[in-house]
C-alpha cells in the first residue's frame, strides 16, 4: 500500500514540476513576444517621426522667412538639426535687429511632434513635403495650416481662417547683417534676394 502511495506521490510531483517547467517557458516566450512588439512598435513610431521631420525640412528648407502682419511683420527661422530636431527662432526687426526673439523647438513630447509658435502649444497632425498642419494643443479644431506654394513662398492659414503669404528671405546672418546696414545708412538691401556669385578668376 505504501509503495502505491509512494507511486501516486511521484506522479503528482513529477507532473506538477512539469506543468511548472511549462508555465516558466510560456512566461518566458511570452516577455519575448512583448519585447519584440514593443521594439517594433518604437522602431515604427522613430520612422514615423524621421518622416515627419523630413517633411518638415523640405516645407520649411531651414530658410529665413517673412511673415507679414497687418501692422508690423515678424520673421520665423527654421533650422534641422539631427533626425529628430528642427529648432525655430521667431523675431522682429527693431532698428535693424532682431527682437521680441522668441526661441522654440520642433520636438517629440508625449508621442507627438509639438511646438511652441504665434504663442500657443501646438502638436503635428500631418505633415508632407508640400503641406503641414497643426493643431492647438486641448483645442483640436483650431489649426495652423502650411502650404508650400513655390521655392520661394508658403501659405499661411491661421486658426481663425486669416491667410499670408510668407516670404523666403535671405540667408538668416546675412538678412540681420544687412538689417543692421540698412538701419544705419537708409538702404534695403536686407530685402534685396538677389544672390550675387563671385567671378573665378
Amino acid at each position: 500500500m505504501n509503495i502505491i502511495r509512494n507511486s501516486v506521490f511521484a506522479m503528482l510531483f513529477l507532473l506538477t514540476a512539469c506543468q511548472g517547467g511549462n508555465q516558466e517557458e510560456a512566461q518566458k516566450e511570452e516577455s519575448k513576444t512583448t519585447d519584440t512588439v514593443k521594439m517594433a512598435e518604437s522602431i515604427r513610431t522613430n520612422l514615423s517621426y524621421l518622416n515627419d521631420y523630413n517633411a518638415l525640412e523640405q516645407l520649411f528648407t531651414n530658410d529665413n522667412w517673412l511673415i507679414p502682419g497687418a501692422k508690423d511683420s515678424s520673421y520665423l527661422y527654421v533650422s534641422r538639426l539631427g533626425n529628430y530636431v528642427v529648432k525655430t527662432y521667431a523675431y522682429q526687426l527693431v532698428k535693424g535687429d532682431s527682437a521680441h526673439v522668441q526661441y522654440a523647438s520642433i520636438q517629440t513630447e508625449k508621442d507627438q511632434l509639438v511646438w511652441q509658435f504665434n504663442g500657443q502649444q501646438l502638436y503635428l497632425t500631418s505633415a508632407t513635403r508640400a503641406r503641414a498642419v497643426f493643431a492647438v494643443v486641448g483645442a483640436d479644431s483650431l489649426k495652423y495650416e502650411f502650404v508650400r506654394l513655390d521655392d520661394n513662398k508658403i501659405s499661411l492659414t491661421y486658426p481663425d481662417k486669416k491667410k499670408v503669404v510668407m516670404k523666403k528671405m535671405l540667408q538668416f546672418s546675412l538678412f540681420l547683417a544687412r538689417s543692421r546696414y540698412d538701419f544705419t545708412n537708409g538702404t534695403r538691401y536686407a530685402f534685396d534676394t538677389t544672390q550675387f556669385n563671385r567671378k573665378k578668376g
